[in-house]
């Protein structure tokens, strides 16, 4: 059976991680990708949303309402065969989930057809040591590390490097 892995990463304003600022996912061959940025951001933020992911947000295109963005996510994932979606922390995965499903919008229904999609929690100490060396040798993403974009990138780096390794 053909899967599609999407690497995932959110980042969030509150303290919780309930509460989605940006979201994107990157095919294991780097092909697919998917950003998309809330507008308007959550206005209770906290200092580090604040001062390290707000600046790092992209803006114009990529920002957009509630709707828009589960629209957008699921026309995104709904074409690819099997997709699993692959995390490191697991609010992402909720976040993730949390845009699916239409952020409790009462006509959630009506943003497009649900596709199924498989999530699974990455915890492995070789992954996050894959991911802390990849920042270290990529120094123009270390300097946008906690944009979702490149952290799903790193992430998917990480498990190549780490799957090569025999280690996930």
């Amino acid at each position: 059976m053909i899967q599609t892995r999407l690497f995932l990463d959110c980042e969030w304003a509150d303290n919780l991680g309930s509460e989605l600022v940006s979201i994107a996912l990157v095919s294991a061959d780097g092909a697919q990708r998917f950003y998309a940025e809330l507008n308007p951001l959550p206005k209770q933020a906290t200092d580090f949303a604040r001062y390290v992911v707000y600046p790092l947000l992209d803006h114009g295109y990529w920002a957009m309402p509630c709707a828009e963005l589960t629209r957008h996510l699921r026309r995104f994932v709904a074409p690819l065969p099997n997709p699993l979606v692959l995390y490191d922390h697991h609010n992402d995965g909720a976040l993730f989930r949390y845009a699916m499903d239409g952020f409790e919008e009462a006509d959630a229904d009506a943003l497009g057809p649900y596709p199924e999609v498989a999530q699974q929690l990455l915890s492995h100490d070789a992954l996050k040591a894959q991911i802390e060396r990849y920042f270290s040798e990529h120094p123009a993403a270390r300097a946008r590390r906690h944009h979702a974009m490149t952290d799903a990138e790193a992430l998917r780096w990480a498990y190549s490097a780490a799957n090569a390794e025999g280690l996930v």
